[in-house]
């Protein structure tokens, strides 16, 4: 089966082309519309927020046991806990150019399946410089380079990836914003993508928020509360470790190179602590999780299975 269509598939019911969807991007680059995407919690900071500033954030999830199928056989149940941090600032130059600088890791801990290649834990690191130009009131166009380490450890020069990409945002007027852009990843199972996206605020409750790499619709309560549901994802690229394929008696797995992807659909409530301080709980259905090792051409797939996860997102 066609990795790309079954996946487009997957999500064609909540968008009609596959614009947002590869967890190693999101992995790798969702600094690039993080630039210029304004706070996920509050409609109203979307998409003119265009002050300097750092901000932080820390993204954990839990997804529960599910069966792992590995070359058409059922194997035992695995879970996932993930978590990811993230650093990142913006510098205005002058009215109109501005750079994006940012770090992150990836950490990904897994329940280990007996005959297939399942590792205990992902880490890995990522670096992102990008520039800017804030054309006009209606134009902004971005541009975002990142290196990335696939391993932590042992690391040697098949280890370094970079993914990167260029965004144009579009402010139609002030409810609605259209970003267009490509997304390219050399290393990914889905090594470019295209990206149309929108953000629409319908009125001041509702806001539909179809960018990547977070696809919502919005329900704003009050002031401090938000409702929401859409999609979430996790992801990245990472290299196994030199005898990983040795210890599980498989060695075409040593080093080899792999996709991790958990894409979710949920339900979840936004809390604007503090000013610059905003944090997020969500609950709903991994539907649709695996593991792509590419240049094998094998695949770990997971049942559907319950997840949860809680981010904290900070501004100063």
């Amino acid at each position: 089966m066609n990795k790309p269509s079954e996946f487009r598939s997957l999500v064609g019911f909540f968008l009609t082309i596959p614009l947002l969807f590869s967890g190693t991007v999101f992995g790798q680059t969702n600094s690039l519309t993080a630039s210029v995407a304004g706070d996920t919690t509050d409609p109203n900071a979307f998409p003119t927020n265009f002050d300097s500033g750092w901000e932080t954030m820390i993204n954990s999830s839990y997804t529960a046991p599910s069966t792992a199928k590995f070359q058409g056989t059922q194997r035992a149940s695995s879970d996932a806990f993930n978590v990811n941090f993230g650093v990142g600032k913006k510098f205005t130059l002058n009215d109109h150019w501005f750079m994006r600088m940012n770090f992150g890791s990836d950490n990904l801990f897994l329940d280990t399946v007996s005959g297939a290649p399942i590792p205990d834990a992902v880490h890995t690191m990522r670096l992102g410089a990008g520039i800017g130009y804030h054309w006009n009131d209606k134009w902004t166009v971005t541009g975002m380079v990142n290196p990335m380490l696939y391993r932590l450890d042992d690391v040697q020069g098949s280890d370094v990836g970079f993914s990167g990409g260029l965004l144009a945002l579009y402010r139609a007027n002030s409810k609605l914003t259209w970003s267009f852009g490509i997304m390219v990843a050399p290393d990914s199972d889905l090594p470019v993508l295209p990206m149309v996206g929108a953000n629409w605020m319908i009125n001041d409750q509702f806001t539909l928020q179809m960018m990547f790499p977070q696809p919502r619709l919005l329900y704003r309560v009050d002031r401090q509360w938000t409702l929401y549901t859409g999609l979430d994802m996790v992801g990245t690229t990472f290299r196994a470790s030199d005898n990983f394929g040795t210890k599980i008696g498989m060695t075409e797995y040593n080093n080899a190179l792999a996709t991790y992807r958990d894409v979710r659909l949920g339900l979840g409530v936004g809390y604007h602590i503090i000013s610059g301080l905003n944090a997020e709980l969500e609950a709903g259905a991994s539907v649709y999780r695996q593991i792509d090792y590419t240049k094998l051409d094998q695949q770990v797939k997971f049942n559907p299975s319950a997840y949860v996860r809680f981010a904290l997102n900070c501004r100063f």
